[in-house]
């Protein structure tokens, strides 16, 4: 049965009720069809009208409960002994109910996160303080939080250790601690002691071969150039020297390392110091061999800065130069022109006197 099927009846009686015929015999005969078809007038009513049905699905989607917040998904986020990398997130807090460990860093959020890859530990250090409870990170699993103590600190760089032969330095008594500990431990390189001979002056390194002078005219010119070249040689022989003594300086300074009292009663080089070893650009040679992208940015930033302080400084000097080339040339004209003056002067006092006599001697 379709719904065409159900609509002509309706229409039909529709058009009697219009042309005047009675509606009971219109209902009726409609009653007795719907019977022998077995389907009521509720059933029919509704299903001439449709039903709703949902136009929006809600399965799958996140609704926030009523009178509840967001979760903030707090709590630890790796257990003991699970392998961490840097940068995992450990334990989530508010506050600090854990405190960072052994390679490990406290957010501004207080969440703890792993500085190292290795295993975390969750252990409580009394000699640290008595209550507080610590999150660490260790880089074997069967190492145990906290460390003995005066044991040496681990750390995995990656690196080859390699023998330095080194001296310690006498401590003063300025330089201990009330308990009688050095402050600082200073490692000098050991430096093989030769017998030095006095320097020999640079202008007897270089010498120039002589040569007979040229008797034409051209002899002034000759000279000239051979006396430039000479101070050029003696110039790159100062350079040369120069370069060699900051080569040695920096050896020193690199090789030289002063290890100092941290808090956990350990001798450590502050990272300060490790970072002043690059130098300035061309005053330690080899500064610009960097392995770290950002310090090589760093370094090209410095030496652009530095060519352009030289840039300013050739520039200034050039114009300096020039100055006081076009004062000295302004004062040449102006001497110039005042002898000139004065010869023009004097020419002319000396005309004046002799008309003043050529005049008396006509006169007479």
């Amino acid at each position: 049965m379709s719904f065409v099927q159900l609509q002509r009846p309706l229409q039909r009686g529709a058009a009697a009720s219009l042309r005047g015929t009675t509606t009971t015999t219109t209902v009726a005969g409609l009653e007795e069809r719907f019977t022998r078809l077995r389907i009521t007038l509720q059933q029919t009513n509704a299903a001439l009208q449709g039903t709703r049905y949902a136009s929006v699905k809600s399965q799958g989607a996140y609704r926030i409960p009523n009178k509840k917040t967001i979760a903030k998904k707090m709590g630890a986020k790796k257990t003991g002994d699970q392998y961490v990398i840097p940068g995992n997130i450990i334990y989530k807090q508010r506050g600090t109910i854990w405190h960072p460990g052994e390679n490990t860093i406290l957010g501004r959020d207080h969440t703890i996160h792993a500085a190292v890859a290795g295993y975390v530990k969750y252990y409580r250090d009394p000699a640290r303080h008595p209550t507080r409870q610590y999150i660490g990170v260790t880089f074997n699993r069967e190492d145990k939080l906290p460390y003995p103590p005066g044991a040496p600190r681990r750390r995995k760089l990656g690196l080859v250790a390699v023998p330095r032969k080194t001296e310690e330095a006498p401590a003063t008594p300025d330089a201990l601690s009330p308990s009688g500990i050095p402050l600082a431990v200073t490692r000098l390189p050991q430096i093989e002691m030769r017998e030095e001979t006095a320097p020999e002056p640079v202008e007897a390194a270089v010498r120039e071969p002589e040569k007979t002078p040229l008797k034409d005219g051209n002899s002034i010119i000759s000279a000239l150039i051979k006396d430039k070249l000479h101070k050029r040689r003696l110039q790159q022989a100062a350079a040369e020297k120069e370069k060699e003594r900051l080569k040695k300086e920096s050896e020193i300074r690199m090789n030289t390392r002063v290890l100092r009292l941290q808090d956990d009663y350990s001798y450590r080089e502050s990272n300060w110091e490790i970072g002043r070893l690059v130098g300035d650009v061309g005053t330690i040679p080899g500064s610009e061999k960097m392995d770290s992208r950002r310090a090589k940015f760093r370094l090209r930033r410095r030496k652009r800065m530095c060519s352009f302080n030289a840039i300013k400084k050739r520039k200034a000097a050039k114009a300096q130069l020039r100055e006081e080339y076009k004062a000295r040339v302004r004062a040449n004209r102006e001497k110039r022109i005042a002898e000139r003056r004065a010869f023009a002067a004097k020419v002319k006092a000396g005309a004046a006197a002799k008309g003043g006599d050529a005049s008396g001697k006509v006169e007479a």
